[in-house]
């Protein structure tokens, strides 16, 4: 079973989509809690000092805003110690750059309309309308900062992706059944040869 990163859009629901596949798969969820207990476990480089308590919540946007080079070990570090075990449902982090050259990785990519993910937080959360179009704006914007500075690329480049979903257009159910059939179906599961050339 293959290793599956879901990097979602804030307002995406993307949470709630990688646990309903992780639990229909029975593999655990790695989330930002998750990864980053990980990281109080892991010998982690000496930069992450005793003023950062790595159990307490903001530990990655303190980590990144003050010590970003750092912050990337630490996720590296957590990422690659993840792949050891062969599955698991990782969301963000980078982790579909960090996994791109690992055959066993299945990259999901979901996204969906400004609006949409606006709309989504108004409905589940009771939101202020202007409130939720800010945080979906500056969500956008950080993220994106973030990967461009991480790695020099678009977050939103087709080719770091295995299936792109609009999570607009079916209901989360749906978008994770999708996944599962993608993730358990013949072609991932057995080793892909890439056809012969004929004119060479």
């Amino acid at each position: 079973m293959p290793l599956i990163t879901i990097t979602d859009s804030f307002g995406s629901n993307g949470i709630e989509i990688a646990k309903r596949v992780a639990e229909e798969l029975g593999v655990e969820v790695f989330d930002d809690k998750r990864l980053q207990w990980m990281v109080s476990e892991l010998e982690m480089p000496s930069g992450i000092g005793h003023d950062f308590d790595k159990h307490t919540p903001g530990f990655w946007e303190r980590l990144l805003s003050r010590q970003p080079l750092v912050f990337l070990e630490a996720m590296e570090a957590a990422v690659y110690d993840i792949s050891r075990s062969g599955d698991g449902v990782i969301i963000g982090h980078g982790s579909q750059i960090l996994l791109r050259d690992f055959d066993c990785a299945f990259h999901v990519r979901l996204q969906s309309d400004f609006m949409a993910r606006v709309n989504n937080l108004v409905i589940q959360q009771g939101m202020n309308l202007v409130a939720a179009a800010d945080l979906v704006a500056n969500s956008d914007i950080n993220q994106k900062g973030f990967f461009q500075y991480a790695f020099q690329m678009d977050l939103d480049t087709s080719s770091l992706y295995d299936l792109i979903i609009n999570t607009g257009k079916m209901k989360t159910g749906t978008i994770a059944d999708l996944i599962l059939v993608a993730v358990q179906s013949e072609d991932i599961r057995s080793p892909f040869t890439s056809p012969v050339d004929p004119f060479n």
